[in-house]
């Protein structure tokens, strides 16, 4: 596609032909540029290309920024701010379902030397509305066509390191493209700029890497680029750490290989008719925990007399460092508390016999509540990426518990079986208030769980024999 098709394409959208017809009547240079104008790109080059939908950036001077209340409204809608005003990168950002928009001032005098300081040659890419003229960084149409992520300058990684995480990013979710070589040297050789980086940048992008299409690339990316343990050097720890004969991997090399078998796990158990639907929010839940789950294991490493492998009680150290991990990255505190959960449990499935009878199966269900699939999917994938002897022999196990659990799961009377009794039951058997009402508590729900009691009168007949009175 040469630059005039490509001016073509953006007019045919309705919404770009009116803003063009606007910024032509008003006499304003206003320019759409990067990932629509990519995707396009792509689209004509790679039919099958699927194209992300209404997402739009553009960019114009700063003499016309009342512009943007003009595009307010025609398009009737209302812009938010977001950046920093001293930094001047502020966005003026609109978000919904169907559309999104950004706009910014270009980034120096000149719409040239804005591209010249984008990000990638991929994005370096504009097309005027006003005058329907396309302008593009030397190479911007040949790395779109040969699918190379590629710097603009030299300079770029300078001017913003989190450049390097979304060359990634990039990597993980436009299909086929590879990283140029030089920029694959250049951010190994510049990994420490991103030391310093805000919390909560770092973990938008991380947050994308890990929602894309193949995370395991990205994480795996991420760490052979010298990137992955300068964001998180809790995991230095584990490189070379040995296990014992359930893995056959040091603990590093598992967790990386964990991200990957996530999609096994998911795979295999919609072959067994247990498809499990996933949000992106349960979907970052899974991933972050598996890449925190063994962090506690270079904290409690011992060896016995016979020369065995043994991590007592990691996850209650692996949860102590996820925790400041995720302080450091600006997690939300329920994606925290959930994530936690997660690495909390996740041996207790693992743990299970071949003798494990249903009623603990239920309490373990009941325990774990609306997490219990993703506890599932998190043991099937940590069992696929051991494979050590011991791992191997209790595959049959592991298996069958998952897929009797996720039975049990679709009981919702087990999750959240209805109270057969309160609080004041208990006190009105002249019990006093306190800690232990609640334990008492439990232990009829657990009965109830169990199936050992189904009525009031039962909870009632239970919690007498429990009080001897």
């Amino acid at each position: 596609m040469d630059k005039n098709e490509l001016v073509k394409r953006v007019l045919d959208d309705p919404i770009l032909f009116k803003l063009s017809t606007l910024a032509k009547e008003k006499g304003v240079d206003l320019f759409l540029v990067g990932g629509y104008l990519r995707d396009l790109l792509l689209r004509a080059y790679s039919p099958a290309f699927q194209l992300s939908g209404m997402d739009y950036d553009f960019a114009l001077p700063k003499e016309f920024s009342s512009f943007i209340s003009t595009m307010e409204n025609s398009l009737q809608f209302h812009f938010f701010k977001v950046g920093n005003e001293k930094a001047g990168t502020i966005t003026y950002r609109m978000m919904s379902r169907e559309i999104s928009i950004d706009v910014t001032f270009l980034q120096g005098e000149t719409l040239e030397e804005d591209l010249r300081r984008r990000d990638f040659t991929i994005n370096a890419i504009a097309v005027s509305l006003r005058d329907e003229t396309c302008h593009a960084v030397q190479g911007a149409f040949d790395d779109i066509e040969k699918k190379i992520i590629r710097s603009v300058s030299p300079r770029s990684m300078d001017q913003d390191p989190l450049r390097m995480l979304r060359a990634i990013r990039y990597l993980c979710t436009l299909e086929g493209f590879t990283v140029d070589i030089k920029l694959e040297e250049e951010i190994s050789s510049k990994k420490e700029l991103i030391r310093d980086l805000p919390g909560e940048r770092v973990k938008m992008e991380l947050d994308r890497i890990l929602l894309s299409t193949r995370p395991g690339l990205g994480i795996k990316s991420l760490y052979e680029l010298g990137l992955l343990l300068i964001l998180i050097p809790e995991l230095k720890g584990l490189k070379g750490l040995g296990q014992n004969k359930h893995h056959h991997l040091h603990v590093l090399s598992h967790i990386l290989l964990m991200i990957d078998k996530i999609a096994w796990a998911e795979e295999w158990l919609a072959q067994k008719g247990k498809a499990v639907s996933l949000t992106q929010e349960d979907r970052l839940a899974l991933y972050y925990a598996s890449l925190f789950h063994d962090l506690g294991k270079q904290d409690t490493y011992s060896q016995d007399e016979k020369g065995r492998v043994h991590f007592y009680h990691h996850e209650s150290f692996s949860c102590k460092s996820a925790e400041a991990i995720m302080e450091r990255l600006r997690f939300s505190n329920p994606m925290k508390n959930r994530i936690l959960r997660l690495i909390q449990h996740h041996m207790r499935i693992l743990n299970l016999s071949s003798e494990t009878g249903e009623s603990a199966l239920k309490r373990l269900v009941n325990q774990m509540g609306e997490e219990t699939p993703l506890l599932v999917l998190h043991t099937l994938a940590d069992k696929e990426a051991s494979r050590g002897i011991l791992s191997i022999q209790i595959d049959e196990i592991v298996e069958g518990h998952c897929l009797r659990i996720l039975e049990l799961f679709e009981e919702k009377d087990i999750v959240h079986p209805p109270p057969l009794i309160t609080g004041h039951d208990v006190m009105a058997m002249g019990f006093p208030g306190g800690p232990e009402v609640g334990q008492l508590l439990n232990f009829i729900r657990e009965k109830q769980i169990e199936g050992e009691i189904n009525t009031r009168e039962e909870a009632l007949e239970a919690l007498k024999e429990r009080l001897k009175i």
